[in-house]
């Protein structure tokens, strides 16, 4: 259990939840203060992710089959409030495996 103030770092997002916020409170790369037993932290990484895209039979408009492979980073922009909580929501809780799976 966490009690006072609680800190992440620049490529962290804490999200703080319950007692006081109608929706989860996000506090980008810096500090909140937290009331134990009824507010819970949990922290949410910001790092760039590099994902592999492989798509092995994909058709053209003329209906020729090619392969294609593709490199995309990704990043979930820190100061965008609406961003951040569709990624705490889809993403909080699960590991960078589990997201670049995904």
């Amino acid at each position: 259990m966490t009690w006072g103030f609680i800190t992440c770092g620049p490529n962290e997002a804490l999200v703080i939840s319950g007692c006081c916020y109608g929706r989860p409170h996000v506090v980008p790369g810096g500090r909140a203060f937290l009331w134990p037993v009824f507010q819970q932290a949990q922290k949410i990484s910001l790092n760039t992710m590099t994902l592999q895209i492989e798509s092995p039979k994909v058709y053209t408009s003329q209906g020729v089959p090619i392969s294609v492979t593709g490199v995309a980073q990704v990043k979930v922009q820190g100061q965008n409030k609406d961003m951040l909580l569709t990624a705490c929501e889809q993403f909080l809780g699960k590991k960078e495996s589990e997201i670049q799976h995904i």
